[in-house]
């Protein structure tokens, strides 16, 4: 935490989270967990489980099947799962072929920054950059959910709640946020974790 604190100078804060339901009434977080988890569709759940599972015995075909879940390209021949299109197909082949490992608490931060800062070619655009949430994601998978992944629908939810989307809003607000959620809705392990990011998911997409 001290190395990571020193590379982000000032710890950002963040405004308490509040369990609304849709109606942007507050709820009891165990209602809310069962609320939002309820409108996620849960098709791709098995394979979430299955690669969650392989923590540390990941293969280069695995990681490629984590970009393809999280780029929306499970689908046999999807016609964006190629080089040149902006689903960051190129980065996801280094993973295949570098196969990384879970990284050290104290070496978290660079890792995320490593893979975050690294660039894909998507037609004459100039180069997009991999990004935070596609770098979660990879370090969610080989830390075997430990981690959580900041999608594009949470990165909206902490922008309300006052949290910066870098890497250091990541760390020291967001993840600690998910805990504290996690305990107040009582949930824990693989499927209890997996039930309160899909709950996120649709809470931050709607309220």
């Amino acid at each position: 935490t001290t190395a990571v604190q020193a590379t982000c100078g000032q710890i950002p804060s963040v405004r308490p989270f509040k369990f609304l339901n849709q109606e942007a009434s507050e709820i009891e977080p165990g209602v809310w967990l069962d609320c939002w988890a309820a409108r996620y569709e849960d098709g791709d759940n098995k394979l979430y489980f299955d690669l969650i599972a392989k923590q540390g015995r990941l293969s280069g075909d695995d990681f490629e099947l984590i970009g393809k879940w999280k780029e929306g390209c499970l689908k046999p021949d999807h016609g964006s799962w190629k080089t040149g299109t902006p689903k960051a197909y190129d980065v996801w082949m280094l993973a295949k072929a570098e196969l990384p490992k879970c990284p050290e608490e104290d070496a978290v931060a660079d890792f995320l920054r490593d893979w975050s800062e690294r660039t894909f070619a998507a037609g004459k655009e100039k180069p997009y950059r991999f990004g935070l949430s596609r770098s979660t994601t990879l370090l969610h998978f080989i830390s075997g959910g430990r981690y959580p992944i900041l999608d594009s629908n949470v990165d909206s939810a902490m922008t309300r709640l006052g949290s910066p989307l870098d890497i250091c809003g990541y760390l020291h607000c967001f993840c600690p946020l998910f805990s504290k959620i996690a305990s107040a809705c009582g949930v824990s392990g693989t499927e209890g974790l997996r039930k309160l990011d899909n709950a996120l998911f649709m809470y931050g997409s709607e309220v």
